[in-house]
């Protein structure tokens, strides 16, 4: 009978040893692995890949439904690989790796699951397994097996959590509007303090407008979004592209100042924004969806949202999105409840210390 392992196990004491954990997937070692670049995807073909070598090699029952309880809402948090307390993340090329988790604090006591008979399992519980890709060879270098623990003992504590609001374009909206500037409209409040015509900005894009007006959305368009349409992104994170596009954004509108990050991105002109080559947009802090003043009456509904869509392989900016937040959600859906995401960065030389192995905390 073909184990389900996004199933609690009946006992957690039942789990593979960190070392028979480790020898299991040292079969993966050398494994022929195609890398798409789609975070989704590439998660979900490394995920299959685990489960398959652990299905050989794990004894574990799954537990009843009746004998436990999903802590957290929604499951949010609770690692796909249950039953072995496992985790995987892929780790590519780069510096550091920034090791992203989500919807858990990764070295707390907080329970996952409750048993019936009063055990836990707790986020601490849960083993995280970093596999390294040869991008050259597209194959599995090595495998590191973590406990949080571990993590922090040797990196560092995780950093506070960033709250994270998402909205999710469809793959059929994207293709309604792909070649397209989605042009929206500004609302009241913003119609009456925006100006028509160009005029050079004498105030920095990092401070709120107070002598100068914002540009309308119909001149933001013509400035930016339409001249930004077709054109190409470096090929980096999904951070770093944003920076990119921030930087362009504010060189067409005529501002020289740095980046300096916050809500909205470029104060100046109340506009957000954002690049994404997947159906899952991240709003940071802030959501349209709930009204909240940004500066004097002006709120989160208010804000222009400037979202460049990108083909993931040929990094072309295929459609561009340029509304107000308040019509954001007519256009996609806001994602029901709030994300976030504990981070600690690792450096890739950690790694490049493991070529060819399988370890547990080494």
């Amino acid at each position: 009978m073909e184990k389900t392992f996004n199933i609690p196990p009946k006992n957690p004491r039942d789990i593979m040893s960190a070392n028979d954990l480790a020898l299991c997937l040292k079969n993966l070692i050398g494994k022929s692995v195609k890398i798409t670049g789609k975070p989704r995807t590439d998660g979900s073909t490394i995920r299959k890949l685990v489960t398959d070598c652990l299905s050989v090699y794990s004894t574990c029952e799954a537990a009843k439904e009746t004998d436990y309880e999903t802590i957290p809402p929604r499951g949010k948090g609770i690692p796909r690989l249950l039953l072995e307390l496992v985790d995987t993340y892929i780790i590519t090329s780069g510096a550091n790796y920034n090791l992203q988790v989500w919807n858990r604090f990764p070295n707390s006591k907080s329970a996952l699951i409750e048993y019936k008979n009063g055990k836990k399992i707790r986020a601490c519980d849960i083993r995280l397994v970093f596999l390294k890709i040869d991008l050259q060879k597209s194959i599995i270098e090595s495998i590191i097996i973590l406990t949080p623990a571990y993590i922090e003992k040797e990196f560092g504590q995780f950093g506070k959590p960033t709250i994270k609001h998402q909205i999710i374009i469809s793959e059929k909206k994207r293709e309604e509007i792909k070649g397209v500037v989605l042009l929206g409209t500004d609302t009241k409040r913003m119609s009456g303090i925006c100006r028509k015509t160009y005029k050079q900005p004498t105030e920095k894009m990092t401070d709120f407008p107070e002598q100068t007006k914002p540009f309308c959305i119909d001149l933001l368009s013509k400035l930016v979004a339409e001249k930004l349409l077709g054109t190409k992104l470096q090929s980096a994170d999904t951070k770093n592209r944003g920076q990119i596009l921030e930087r362009k954004a504010m060189s067409l509108l005529g501002y020289k100042s740095n980046l300096v990050g916050g809500y909205p991105d470029v104060p100046n002109q109340f506009l957000e924004v954002k690049v994404q080559d997947s159906p899952t947009i991240d709003l940071g802090k802030y959501s349209p969806e709930f009204e909240e003043v940004i500066h004097s009456n002006i709120t989160t509904k208010d804000v222009r949202y400037l979202i460049a869509l990108t083909n993931y392989k040929t990094h072309m900016i295929e459609s561009v999105v340029l509304v107000s937040g308040k019509e954001l959600g007519d256009i996609f859906s806001f994602v029901s409840d709030t994300s976030f995401k504990c981070q600690r960065s690792i450096p890739m030389s950690f790694f490049d210390k493991y070529k060819k192995r399988c370890v547990f905390n080494p």
